[in-house]
């Protein structure tokens, strides 16, 4: 038996657009380059053997928890009057393999060249409520952007508010607007000097990724949860204001939540899957990508949300199906191509 679309679970009233969990297939279905499992894993083979062995260490593939260690040895090595030269070009060269990382994955005109598949994606417009994502790629933000452009009534809860930098200002908003989290934060986001969460924007740049570039060469390093096991991924989110703020959401929604892109893999992402299974959420629908392993996905889905009601469709249409959610006229005059 095939799958349904997500335009007949909803023509059929079985689920509602309250809330969205997006996970990496979105990115890749948009572009094909965000395949990747971290930005450590696309430069590891660049890398010199000891900044490696920093990595393994600490046991993570996190850039910023290394690089925030180097500093932390620099300043115990001045305090003994140790030497730190070595520490600082370790420093130096991780620094730059992250920022060669970011830059592979978003090509140069990056914003250019995937302008006209952003503005012609329905996805955030169809949702009333939330939207989550666990990707920390530019694609989220891309789209909040694009979504502003029509529709104001939306928030990432990042604004200037009495400072004159774009941070982390506010947990509270109208529950008519359209909210987005970054659950495990984003290439855009760091914390600054004065322990707030920053957002980078443009500014005097033509491209958002230039000024990312620019705000790393300034030693601000994004603020994004690379773990591969889910336990360290949930201890970076409780201890960060923000990313606390944005699992504590999820794990506090009611009504009805549509997953697409998302394995939920029980190894890398079990906290979201128990923030699910904590919160009010009565109706779950659930894209499944690999249409022949179909029965095998359902029953290990099922079995996380015993105590909620799950519907399955082929994700392989979802941007179809938005679209056409939007644009009823339009029925099979359109089509979206999803890699």
């Amino acid at each position: 038996m095939s799958l349904p679309s997500y335009k007949h679970l909803y023509d059929e009233q079985k689920i509602q657009t309250d809330h969205l969990l997006i996970g990496n297939g979105f990115s890749v279905a948009i572009w094909k380059d965000f395949n990747y499992q971290s930005l450590y894993e696309i430069e590891e083979k660049s890398m010199e053997e000891k900044d490696k062995m920093l990595f393994e260490l600490f046991k993570t593939k996190n850039f910023e928890y290394v690089l925030e260690s180097l500093i932390k040895a620099q300043n115990i090595n001045q305090i003994f009057g140790i030497d730190s030269e070595i520490l600082k070009e370790s420093y130096e060269r991780i620094k730059k393999n992250l920022i060669q990382s970011i830059l592979k994955v978003h090509k140069d005109n990056f914003d250019t060249e995937i302008t006209l598949r952003l503005s012609r994606n329905y996805t955030v417009r169809t949702f009333k409520q939330s939207i989550f994502t666990t990707n920390y790629d530019l694609i989220s933000y891309w789209l909040y952007i694009e979504q502003l452009k029509v529709n104001p009534n939306i928030t990432d809860f990042f604004g200037k508010g009495d400072k004159d930098y774009v941070h982390f200002s506010r947990s509270k908003v109208d529950q008519n607007v359209l909210k987005l989290y970054y659950l495990h934060g984003g290439l855009h986001l760091f914390v600054n000097i004065d322990n707030e969460i920053e957002k980078v924007t443009k500014k005097e740049h033509n491209y958002l990724i230039d000024a990312i570039v620019d705000s790393i060469n300034n030693n601000n390093f994004p603020l994004y949860v690379s773990e591969g096991n889910w336990k360290r991924k949930l201890e970076q989110i409780e201890s960060n204001k923000y990313l606390r703020f944005c699992y504590n959401a999820l794990s506090n929604l009611s009504g009805h939540l549509t997953i697409f892109g998302h394995s939920l893999d029980e190894t890398t992402d079990y906290h979201i899957i128990e923030a699910i299974k904590q919160s009010d959420i009565e109706v779950i629908a659930y894209g499944i990508y690999e249409i022949e392993q179909k029965e095998s996905i359902k029953e290990r889905i099922n079995s996380y949300f015993s105590n909620k009601k799950i519907y399955y469709y082929n994700s392989r249409d979802f941007f179809n199906s938005v679209y056409e959610i939007n644009n009823p006229l339009a029925f099979g005059s359109y089509s979206i191509k999803q890699i």
